[in-house]
């Protein structure tokens, strides 16, 4: 018997602004909702004063989003381990340059800001490792969020993270100030793998020795044997027609 495939559960998460003095101020009232089915995730941003039909309008506009994220699921490459070996020109074309329809479907997620949104690809926010459950995916937002801030990342290329919660013990006490210190790959995967030629180091100081020995002594240049015609050797330093006397060495 053929079984049919159980369609995952949808699952939403809300994160919205406590409630102070009666109400919610102005600048306070943004939450964000994470709905998710299976792999594929949507994030957004609303505005929320403690009304219910905020949060009704929010959810029914989320469903629809994911719907559309279904419909046309993005494709997220994993980061190259290796450099990878040469191409026909025409394939390797074909492969960097992505088709217009991909380009203008793709979705985007809305970053959370110290002064409102940022909208990133998908494909440019990736959880490669550890959790990987929707307050996952809320928490990866807030620390691409935080690296958007801390001017460490323009959300413009991809990265991926491995462990959010690991990252996120890493980045909680420090400042956009402090983030100055860093590099984005202190935190994130970034571009391609090293290039393995890099690793082979440079020769040791021996072996660069001898080699710079052996290249001085071919060099040198070759001796003619014809010059050699009519020397006779003379194992005490002597030839035998010189009629000068040997200097006595004391």
């Amino acid at each position: 018997m053929t079984k049919h495939k159980e369609t995952p559960p949808t699952i939403i998460t809300l994160t919205l602004p406590t409630p102070e003095g009666g109400g919610i101020a102005p600048e306070r009232a943004t939450a964000s909702l994470l709905i998710q089915r299976g792999e594929l995730a949507h994030l957004r941003q609303f505005h929320y004063n403690g009304q219910m039909a905020d949060l009704i309008v929010a959810i029914r506009e989320a469903h629809d989003a994911l719907g559309l994220v279904e419909d046309h699921p993005p494709v997220i490459p994993d980061l190259p381990e290796d450099k990878p070996k040469s191409t026909p020109k025409a394939k390797a074309k074909a492969a960097q340059k992505p088709s217009v329809d991909e380009v203008d479907e793709e979705p985007t997620i809305d970053i959370p800001l110290k002064k409102g949104t940022k909208a990133v690809k998908i494909s440019h926010l990736k959880i490669v490792g550890g959790e990987t459950d929707a307050a996952a995916y809320r928490q990866a937002a807030l620390i691409a969020g935080k690296l958007i801030d801390g001017k460490l990342w323009d959300g413009e290329s991809p990265i991926r993270i491995d462990d959010v919660y690991a990252v996120e013990k890493r980045m909680k006490y420090l400042t956009d100030k402090d983030l100055s210190l860093f590099t984005l790959d202190d935190f994130v995967q970034v571009g391609a793998a090293a290039d393995a030629a890099a690793s082979a180091g440079e020769a040791a100081p021996e072996e660069s020795a001898a080699q710079a020995a052996h290249s001085e002594a071919d060099s040198l240049p070759p001796v003619n044997p014809a010059a050699l015609e009519g020397v006779t050797a003379s194992s005490n330093g002597q030839r035998p027609d010189d009629e000068t006397d040997p200097i006595a060495l004391s």
